[in-house]
């Protein structure tokens, strides 16, 4: 059995992968500094709920996420250095290096690095202290 327990917090201004990546890094938490959301799971990105209507009910129920492609070697890799999974994305497209994550669908998409887009910052455990009342906790045990 596996636990997967992180807080995560949600941003909703609109800014470029480079941005966003820099605005968790920056921010610390409690001690503790932020990255781009790793949501690798299904389970983690059945979480991020679409919006419900308006202007953000359709092209951005995209979030940035910390998956991107290292220009050295061309291959996809997480916030926290680990690779997908291999087939669990199809990131076919050789221009985009970023990932988004599609809210309707729960699927992850290549997209341009640039293209500005919410976003939301994890820090891996909770850390003891409250955090505020922007943050999720995300706490699940499943088999694998």
């Amino acid at each position: 059995m596996a636990s997967l327990h992180s807080c995560w917090y949600p941003v909703e201004n609109r800014v470029t992968w480079t941005g966003a990546s820099q605005f968790c890094s920056e921010h610390t938490w409690g001690g503790v500094s932020g990255r781009l959301l790793d949501a690798k799971t299904a389970v983690e990105r059945s979480f991020v709920a679409p919006p419900s209507s308006g202007s953000d009910a359709s092209y951005f129920s995209y979030f940035h996420t910390g998956l991107k492609r290292n220009a050295s070697n061309n291959q996809w890799v997480w916030g926290d250095g680990t690779q997908p999974e291999v087939g669990a994305f199809y990131m076919g497209r050789p221009a985009p290096n970023c990932a988004a994550l599609d809210t309707f669908t729960g699927a992850m998409v290549d997209v341009t690095c640039g293209l500005q887009l919410k976003f939301i910052c994890q820090i891996d455990k909770y850390i003891g202290e409250r955090l505020g009342s922007n943050w999720m906790n995300f706490n699940v045990e499943y088999f694998s």
